[in-house]
C-alpha cells in the first residue's frame, strides 16, 4: 500500500511582521507540510500589482533563487508585496497551485483561489471572498527558559500585570505628544484602580519619543521597553504571563493577538484627520474597481475596532463594557482550505 504523503504549502513571508504572523497562524492550523519562504523585494515592489501582475520582477534575486519547482500545492500569502510572486507560482504550476491570500492583495480578485479578509479592508462579497471578524495571528510559543528569565525581571511588580501594546499612527490618524500624554495618564489610572504594574512594550514600528511621552505621565509600578529589540522582545512573554492588555488602535494584528488570549483587551483609540477619504466597494463602481485591483477602498481600522467593541470583544480604554469570549470560526476556513487542496 502507498502511503499518501503531506500536502506541501508554502508561507511566503515579506516585510511586515504583522502579515507574517497571520500567514504561519492560518498554515499551522491545516495538517500539511510548511516551508516558510522569506522575500527580500527591490524597488519594484512600489509599482502597482495591477502592472506587476503575475511575476517575480519585484523580489531579489536572492528571494528569485528559492522559487523553484516541485511548487506546492497551497500558497499562502499576505501584503500587497507578496501578491505578485503567489500568482507566479500558480502560473509556473500550470494552475495547479492553489493561492490563498490574506487581507487585501490590491490585484484582480479572481486572480485567487481563495481571498481572506477582515472588515477593515471593505472588500466586496465574491464566491471566493470570506470576510473574518479579525485577521490569522498565532502567538509565538515562549520556550520554559526564555519564559522564566522574564518572569523573574518582572517579579518586583505588583500584579495584576497590564501589558501595553504600543504601535505608531499611520495616516490619517494622529499620534502626537496630546494623544501619548492622554494615554499616559489613562494607563496610570487604570494600574491604580486595578493596584497593578504597567509594561510598556514597543512595537516595530514605534518611535522612541512616543513610549517616553507615555511613561512621563505614569507614576504606577512600571517596566519600559522603549525601542523594539528582536534579539530581547518581552512581547510574547508578555502575551503569556500578562493579565490584562492595552493596545493602541493603530494594529488590527496585535488587537487580533491580545484577543486570542481570551484575557481583558482595552483599545486606546486614535482620533482621525477629518478629511481622510472614505468611499465603499460594496456595490456599483467601487466594487467593480476593487474586483478588479483597480483602486482600492481605504481602510476603515475605527470600523472595525467600533464592531469589536460593539461585540463586547475589547473595550475602549477608560470605558466599562461586559466582555464576551471571542469565537472565530476557525473551521469554516479550515472546511475551505481542505476542499482547495483535495483529497
Amino acid at each position: 500500500m502507498v502511503k499518501q504523503l503531506k500536502k506541501v504549502i508554502w508561507v511566503l513571508q515579506g516585510a511586515r511582521v504583522g502579515d507574517n504572523a497571520q500567514a504561519r497562524g492560518l498554515a499551522s492550523l491545516i495538517g500539511a507540510q510548511v516551508f516558510y519562504k522569506e522575500l527580500k523585494f527591490n524597488t519594484l515592489h512600489h509599482l502597482p500589482n495591477l502592472i506587476l501582475g503575475a511575476s517575480t520582477a519585484s523580489l531579489r534575486a536572492v528571494s528569485k533563487d528559492e522559487m523553484l519547482p516541485p511548487w506546492p500545492d497551497l500558497v499562502i500569502a499576505t501584503g500587497k508585496r507578496c501578491a505578485p510572486a503567489a500568482r507566479w507560482i500558480k502560473q509556473q504550476s500550470r494552475g495547479q497551485t492553489k493561492i490563498v491570500h490574506l487581507g487585501r492583495p490590491r490585484a484582480p480578485l479572481a486572480a485567487f483561489d481563495l481571498v481572506i479578509t477582515t472588515p477593515q479592508y471593505g472588500l466586496p462579497q465574491a464566491e471566493n471572498v470570506i470576510e473574518m471578524p479579525l485577521p490569522f495571528v498565532a502567538s509565538r510559543k515562549v520556550d520554559a527558559g526564555e519564559l522564566k528569565l522574564w518572569r523573574t525581571e518582572w517579579a518586583g511588580l505588583r500584579k495584576p500585570l497590564i501589558a501595553v501594546a504600543i504601535g505608531n499612527a499611520k495616516f490619517p490618524m494622529i499620534m502626537g505628544q496630546r494623544e501619548t500624554q492622554k494615554l499616559g495618564r489613562q494607563l496610570n489610572s487604570l494600574a491604580e484602580q486595578k493596584k497593578g504594574s504597567l509594561l510598556l512594550i514597543a512595537s516595530p514600528r514605534t518611535a522612541q519619543r512616543v513610549v517616553a511621552q507615555i511613561g512621563a505621565e505614569v507614576s504606577v509600578p512600571h517596566l519600559t521597553y522603549a525601542m523594539f529589540n528582536p534579539m530581547r522582545n518581552p512581547y510574547q512573554a508578555a502575551l503569556a504571563t500578562c493579565d490584562h492588555f492595552v493596545v493602541t488602535s493603530d494594529s488590527i494584528s496585535m488587537i487580533s493577538e491580545l484577543v486570542n488570549t481570551g484575557k481583558p483587551v482595552d483599545v486606546f483609540e486614535l482620533p482621525h484627520r477629518s478629511l481622510s477619504p472614505k468611499w465603499g466597494s460594496a456595490a456599483g463602481l467601487g466594487g467593480w474597481l476593487s474586483r478588479n485591483g483597480l483602486l482600492q477602498p481605504p481602510r476603515d481600522v475605527p470600523g472595525m475596532v467600533h464592531r469589536l467593541v460593539e461585540s463586547g470583544y475589547v473595550n475602549v480604554l477608560g470605558e466599562q463594557r461586559v466582555r464576551v469570549p471571542f469565537k472565530r470560526g476557525d473551521a469554516v476556513i479550515v472546511e475551505r482550505l481542505k476542499r482547495l487542496l483535495g483529497p
